[in-house]
């Protein structure tokens, strides 16, 4: 993944996206505009920061389909090619009109000029309106002192104003079309918005969601494995991520994975290793089925040629298989395995591992 944070936006053209209603019958409309938006450096470098906060929070690679016959990707090439950004904008905003829904919001569509990673591209946003008050102090006649309330009913970019979609496109060798970039939907959490991310923007997930879940497994197993914690710490988070994925919940987020089951002092490390690793360190949606059965037990490795065998919940403090340091040990790196409760119901030669 990029560094977000090198992002850097030039010229910035932002077409007004309204909903309009004409004998009953409602219909999006786009308002175009012919020049870019005078930004200062202050003003610009907020907008910019706001992106890239959304962007580090959420965004996944997306690459052409081939299902959704839409002009954006073309367009987005062609503008690189031939830096004609008020063509490509106002295309964009006449498309993002007849892919969205009805129920969607209007707002603003967000098209300029970008740099990530040190590579020019294209930034896209739909930044939808938000109702706020402002607050003004007043001094009426008699010196009595007030405060006048005024209804901003179109606020946009506010500090808590949430940019619902977000993307970074950038030119590519390694497809036909020659584009790739990242996305984010702030709005709907861990999924994307069908419409924005196809039909719109005619792009998909580079990695289905079974591939990202077998990663995040994967490459989070690696990064608590190869990290500092001791071994009763390394068992308590394995076994934490396997329930966590077989949980109900919809989504995977590896930054609440690491705040609810890493301690504090090592969170920053696995947070790096499993980021050097690849796993997605934002939520996506959860598909399990390729490591399903991968998830009902996990396999305990001694350096006696000893292994066990059990389901994650019976695994560490809470369950019937703990595993503590030994008090006798004097580097600390000897543990008491200890099964508890249990019947024996057989012993049985094994095949060789």
């Amino acid at each position: 993944m990029p560094n977000y944070s090198t992002l850097s936006l030039a010229s910035v053209f932002m077409h007004q996206i309204a909903l309009h209603e004409h004998n009953g019958e409602k219909k999006f409309n786009a308002l175009l505009t012919d020049i870019p938006v005078e930004l200062d450096a202050r003003d610009l470098g907020f907008l910019t920061d706001r992106f890239s906060d959304a962007l580090e929070k959420r965004a996944l690679n997306v690459v052409p389909s081939e299902h959704v016959d839409s002009p954006s990707p073309g367009a987005v090439v062609s503008h690189l090619r031939t830096a004609d950004l008020k063509t490509l904008s106002q295309l964009l905003a006449g498309r993002l009109v007849e892919s969205q829904r009805l129920n969607a919001k209007t707002g603003l569509l967000v098209v300029a000029d970008a740099v990530l990673d040190g590579t020019p591209g294209v930034l896209i946003a739909k930044v939808e309106h938000q109702e706020a008050m402002q607050a003004e102090a007043t001094t009426l006649e008699g010196g009595l002192r007030s405060i006048s309330i005024k209804r901003i009913p179109d606020l946009v970019f506010g500090e808590q104003t949430r940019i619902y979609k977000i993307a970074v496109l950038q030119a590519t060798d390694k497809n036909p079309v020659g584009i790739q970039g990242f996305l984010a939907d702030i709005q709907n959490g861990g999924g994307f918005a069908n419409y924005f991310l196809g039909e719109f923007l005619g792009l998909k997930l580079a990695d289905e969601p079974e591939v990202l879940t077998e990663r995040f497994l994967d490459k989070m197993t690696e990064a608590i494995h190869q990290s500092s914690l001791g071994a009763d710490e390394k068992i308590e988070a394995q076994a934490a991520l396997a329930v966590d994925i077989k949980s109900n919940s919809s989504f995977v987020d590896a930054e609440a994975f690491i705040r609810t089951h890493i301690p504090p002092s090592h969170q920053q490390d696995i947070r790096s290793a499993a980021s050097a690793r690849g796993v997605p360190m934002m939520s996506f949606t959860k598909d399990p089925k390729r490591i399903s059965a991968r998830l009902n037990n996990l396999r305990i490795n001694l350096g006696t040629e000893i292994s066990l065998v059990a389901p994650p919940h019976q695994i560490g403090s809470q369950g019937q298989v703990r595993v503590e340091r030994d008090p006798s040990s004097s580097n600390g790196e000897l543990y008491d395995v200890t099964i508890k409760g249990v019947p024996l119901e057989s012993v049985t030669n094994s095949r060789p591992r």
